[in-house]
């Protein structure tokens, strides 16, 4: 039989709406419900690919069911702002998938649905009804189901007898006794479920009951006489209407083809890139462009020439890999202006494949123009192709526009920087995905066994698309006065990162190896220990398992419940584990099995198996702040603060004859904060080179001490001594830094208390204390969030910007969230632009020096620190400009230090003082 879907488009959106967490476009406008509601439509289309269809929804004014009673609906809480704005956008969607919409003045989207199933029922014809909304269930029969597709049931007949334990048929009579709260139908007061279930499978309907009122109990009785008028109301009010006046016939709802470019539109302005991949088929270029792939040494020749003549190309490489140090050469593809696009295949080796030009002729020709500094190479994601050309001897030179970093820079909020997904949003281009080139899972080529053709019409819309983003992004940069920044700062260290990645940093294979043996030995140990103590053999990694020894067996209290049962997770076991040891045990075996899967045992593959060094990537466009991340592995973020975390650390090494040299920038975001709010009591101890830690505590609880080697305030409040009782040596200078890195992040009341373990009320009275003493950091803090809501974005010390539209929501979390954001990030990313410069300047100095290269690598970048490896005989002098070029990357109002540490591991370090 063929299908038609009716859908019912008010319910689809609200739950949408409610199951996905807030989500906004990087313009700040919340889209969860639209999101939610598209890749529904979709996933009904494409899963069961229905001939008809149609999406009904409320016709946003009061219906019949108003005028019969004006309560109806009446307690239902009105819809969010955030919400009601969705509808429009669902329904713009609903056209541009070409489905019909219906909608009738006076009427539900129940009753249209109803009404549809009345008219095509009989037809020949499966009528399917998606909703979550019980109240579709009463017209479940014959042809005609209901489908909860959240909850992946289908309803039938026989499905929603055992659901409610009577026909749909009795559903309507049924509702009119026990009432809806949801829709404010009163029903019969003080008939319940139980009692209206057994009134209706004895006398089938309302009017049966009624017709039997003698042999119903007199209790029950009386409540039915007294309140038949709302009963038979009640039953009006929940009957859908079968009559809604549609002049549609069944042709009318057949499914069309999508409207491509109301799609297109659609899809771009709301940012839904995953849907867009799923939805829209790949396109050619709007602008035609000349296409040719390079077979001869002549056609070679003649690309050179072209190139020389304009000075500029786009260049994009293909390889067999994303890991450079594995990656083979497949071809080059080259654009000399958005009009025409080179590929120059050098490494097909599929079975007939084209005889092609050799890599080392090719690389040989195009080494001279790709290290001429004076041809500006265009790229995206330039980074990987220097990597690739560099191992197989071309030093890329004249890096001039990368596209990924200019998408970075104009909109670091983007939630998606690769070449596809900035096309479409920039310029309404659906390019071929990867994974359509080269398929997935067990039958996923590799790049150098796609056919010629494909490769080179993949690679050459790369190329040609590289220059159109330049050109439109050049504009943006000027306008937006970010030509100091990208060109400045960010193009310069795609130069030194591809250097560090290139040098990688050494590892203790065999150490690693012992200490996944001692940790594993240790995770068995505890899961004896948890097992003996539970008296019982379980799944440790079961929450459901685990769940029953904590709080059937053991009879611990339960902290929270979740969909899923009560929960088990690391906050609920911290609680815990003050009552009983074996919630303490669980966490130390979390710990420890984290730290074997996710560092000890993962970093081992990763090194090289001669060098034994790990290239991790250093990534500049993930992160809204402007800060660097690292990955494969995260460097990052390698837990520092217990002895467990520190022992991966020690496994970092450095070569025979070198040691490590941390350089790491002192209270940087500190120094920032004072730099930007000019707070005079900030600024004053950061002049004086006090600890601001120790100057906050003495600000706080009382006058410090120095003469008391342990630490402790003079004059400290009752408070502070009560709470830090336990180790006042070194409690006071903790909780100063908890309170002023805390105000940097924007940290509530709420959360110091939990950060402290104290009372909301005193970390309420603290922060209003700190402001009290740091009156310009809250003058700043307030200045600035003001500035956001007037501008919509907020700015570094080297002009990054980053949008943050939410700031205006009237959804309080989401613009509480935002003014954390607006506090934090001209603070977190002003550290990030120096410690930039700072790596661009040392790697600079490094290639001036030229031959000392070799004897000094820049290796890694963690937050505010930067590790290098160093020849020992080379360390002293070496550390001194290094201090000197970080503290002086830029200038400040206060003094900016850095402090150095040196080591032959990343954990054993001692500070070096010069």
């Amino acid at each position: 039989m063929k299908k038609l879907f009716l859908l019912d488009g008010n319910n689809i959106v609200h739950r949408a709406y409610h199951a996905i967490a807030p989500l906004t476009t990087s313009k700040g406008e919340q889209i969860n419900a639209v999101f939610g509601a598209a890749r529904m439509l979709l996933k009904i289309l494409k899963k069961y690919s229905p001939e008809y269809v149609a999406v009904c929804f409320d016709y946003p004014a009061k219906t019949f069911r108003h005028k019969n009673y004006a309560q109806y609906k009446a307690t239902r809480k009105i819809a969010d702002e955030e919400l009601k704005h969705q509808f429009p956008i669902v329904k713009d969607f609903v056209r541009a998938f070409n489905l019909p919409l219906i909608e009738m003045e006076g009427f539900e989207a129940d009753d249209i649905i109803a009404t549809f199933v009345e008219k095509f029922g009989g037809k020949t014809c499966e009528i399917i009804i998606v909703t979550g909304d019980k109240d579709a269930l009463q017209i479940v029969g014959g042809n005609v189901k209901v489908l909860d597709e959240l909850k992946e049931t289908l309803y039938d007949s026989i499905k929603v007898e055992k659901r409610y334990g009577i026909p749909p048929s009795g559903l309507v009579d049924y509702f009119a006794l026990v009432g809806d709260k949801s829709d404010n139908i009163p029903g019969v007061k003080g008939v319940g479920e139980v009692t209206a279930l057994t009134l209706i499978k004895n006398y089938v309907t309302l009017d049966g009951i009624y017709e039997n009122l003698g042999k119903i109990p007199e209790k029950i009785r009386e409540r039915l006489s007294i309140q038949k008028e709302s009963a038979y109301n009640s039953r009006f009010l929940a009957t859908l209407n079968r009559e809604v006046p549609l002049d549609l016939e069944l042709e009318d709802l057949k499914r069309r083809d999508f409207d491509y470019e109301k799609l297109t539109g659609l899809l771009k302005k709301y940012e839904f890139t995953t849907l867009m991949k799923e939805v829209l088929p790949a396109v050619s270029p709007k602008a035609g462009y000349s296409k040719k792939i390079i077979f001869d040494e002549n056609s070679l020749d003649n690309l050179l020439d072209e190139i020389n003549r304009v000075k500029s190309a786009s260049v994009d490489i293909e390889t067999t890999s994303i890991d450079f140090l594995k990656a083979e050469i497949v071809g080059i593809s080259v654009s000399t202006d958005i009009a025409q696009s080179f590929y120059i295949p050098i490494g097909h080796k599929y079975l007939g494949s084209p005889e092609q030009l050799s890599e080392e002729l090719v690389l040989k020709k195009l080494k001279p123009l790709l290290e001429d500094e004076k041809i500006k190479k265009y790229g995206h994601n330039l980074k990987f192709d220097m990597l690739v050309l560099k191992k197989h001897g071309v030093n890329l030179k004249g890096i001039y526009f990368d596209t990924m970093i200019a998408s970075y820079c104009l909109n670091p909020s983007r939630q998606y920087h690769g070449l596809k997904d900035v096309v479409f949003e920039v310029l309404g281009d659906r390019m071929v995905e990867i994974e359509e080139l080269l398929g997935k899972g067990k039958s996923q080529k590799t790049m150098d066994e796609v056919s010629v053709e494909s490769a080179a019409d993949y690679a050459m819309a790369d190329s040609h698309y590289v220059l159109r983003l330049a050109e439109k992004f050049s504009d943006e940069i000027d306008e937006k006065k970010l030509s100091g920044l990208f060109f400045d700062v960010e193009m310069p260290l795609l130069e030194v990162l591809s250097r560090m990645e290139e040098f990688g940093i050494k590892i203790d294979v065999e150490y690693y190896k012992e200490l996944s043996m001692e940790v594993g030995s240790r995770i068995s140990q505890i899961e004896r220990e948890v097992r003996d103590i539970a008296g019982e053999e379980f799944n440790l990694n079961s929450p459901k398992q685990l769940s029953f020894v904590l709080f059937e067996k053991l009879k611990l209290p339960p902290v929270r419940k979740t969909k899923t049962g009560l929960s088990t997770d690391e906050e609920v076991l911290k609680i815990l584990s003050t009552q009983h040891e074996l919630p303490q045990k669980m966490l130390l075996h979390r710990e420890l099995s984290k730290l074997k899967s996710t560092y000890i045992d993962a970093l081992l593959p990763l090194a090289d198996e001669k060098s034994h060094r790990i290239h991790a990537s250093f990534n500049q466009t993930v992160t809204a702040t402007g800060r660097l991340s690292s990955s494969d592995p995260n460097l990052q973020n390698i837990p520092v603060k217990t002895e467990e975390g520190r022992k991966i650390r020690r496994g970092f090494i450095s070569e025979d004859g070198f040691v490590l040299l941390s350089a790491d920038y002192s209270q940087i975001d500190l120094r920032i904060l004072a730099h930007l709010s000019g707070d005079e009591n900030m600024c004053d101890a950061f002049a004086k080179g006090e600890d601001i830690h120790i100057r906050t505590a003495m600000e706080l609880f009382g006058k410090y001490d120095d003469k008391c080697s342990s630490r402790i305030y003079s004059g400290a409040s009752p408070d502070f001594i009560r709470i830090n009782s336990a180790n006042k040596s070194e409690a006071n200078r903790s909780v100063a830094k908890t309170i002023n890195f805390g105000i940097i992040y924007g940290m509530s009341a709420y959360g110091l208390s939990q950060s402290l373990g104290i009372d909301q009320s005193m970390a309420a009275s603290y922060i209003e204390n700190y402001f009290s003493k740091y009156s310009g950091v809250k003058r700043w803090i307030e200045q600035n969030i003001a500035a956001a809501r007037k501008n919509g974005y907020v700015k570094t010390l080297l002009n990054r910007i980053r949008y943050i539209p939410e700031i205006n929501s009237s959804n309080n979390q989401i613009k509480t969230s935002a003014e954390r954001v607006a506090t934090n990030t001209p603070v977190q990313g002003s550290s990030a632009d120096i410690i930039k410069l700072a790596m661009i300047n040392i790697h600079r100095k490094l290639k001036d020096e030229g031959g000392k290269l070799k004897d000094i690598k820049m290796l890694v970048q963690v937050h505010d620190e930067l590790l290098f490896e160093i020849s020992q005989k080379e360390l002293a002098s070496t550390a001194a400009w290094i201090k000197k070029e970080m503290e002086q990357a830029i200038k400040l109002d206060i003094p900016v230090v850095v402090d150095l540490k040196c080591g032959k591991n990343w954990d054993e370090m001692k500070p070096l003082v010069l």
